[in-house]
């Protein structure tokens, strides 16, 4: 399964033997979408502001799933949530949105050290050591008319100290650095993207160890 935030809406691609279904007021379910479908699922959403979720389904999944994707320009990204000596998570806000430190992938750098790199150009925060693989998500955005592709590769990180003070990186629209202690308070889960709180659930997960009953939506 992959599911891919489109206007910060949920479009869940699923392998289904069957054309049935199920959905409601505010989720669509689609079998095998053919071609223009796909291209104009941002299209539709605009025009559709009541759905919440999208569901697409085939008998072949990663076919389809290449299918959506030859309408984007795909861009590969790797970021960190990091936790501290103190059990504090590190947030960031961007733009007026509470999010995770994540950037692109330069030419030639491995994933785990682009996303070591970018959580310190983006909050200032060193002494850092990768944990673990966490999550891989997914969103589109547009640039001057081009449609992208986002993939964000997710590493639960651990920074060897407290509540270190960071220094927000302006250039990249970011205000605030903060360590926030869980539970994540509503002002930030309220402001934060969906695919930032299934990387946070996933770390809940993880550090419960008791599957998918901790998810928050």
């Amino acid at each position: 399964m992959y599911v891919v935030f489109m206007l910060n809406r949920r479009v869940c691609f699923t392998k289904s033997a069957t054309g049935l279904a199920p959905q409601n007021g505010d989720s669509l379910s689609i079998y095998n979408p053919d071609k223009k479908t796909l291209k104009d699922l941002p299209l539709f959403l605009r025009a559709h502001p009541e759905l919440e979720t999208v569901n697409l389904y085939s008998n072949d999944l990663e076919e389809l799933w290449m299918r959506f994707c030859m309408h984007y320009y795909e861009v590969v990204s790797a970021g960190g949530l990091v936790v501290n000596s103190n059990n504090k998570m590190l947030w960031i806000n961007r733009n007026n949105h509470w999010d995770l430190p994540k950037g692109k992938v330069e030419p030639g750098e491995s994933l785990e050290i682009a996303a070591m790199r970018e959580v310190n150009e983006e909050t200032g925060i060193g002494n850092l050591t990768i944990t673990g693989d966490l999550a891989t998500t997914y969103h589109t955005y547009e640039i001057d008319g081009v449609v992208h592709l986002k993939t964000t590769f997710w590493y639960s990180m651990v920074h060897k100290g407290g509540d270190t003070k960071g220094v927000p990186q302006a250039i990249e629209g970011i205000t605030d650095v903060k360590w926030v202690k869980s539970p994540i308070p509503s002002e930030i889960w309220d402001s934060t993207y969906g695919s930032i709180r299934i990387v946070v659930n996933e770390s809940e997960k993880v550090l419960s160890g008791v599957g998918n009953t901790n998810y928050r939506k």
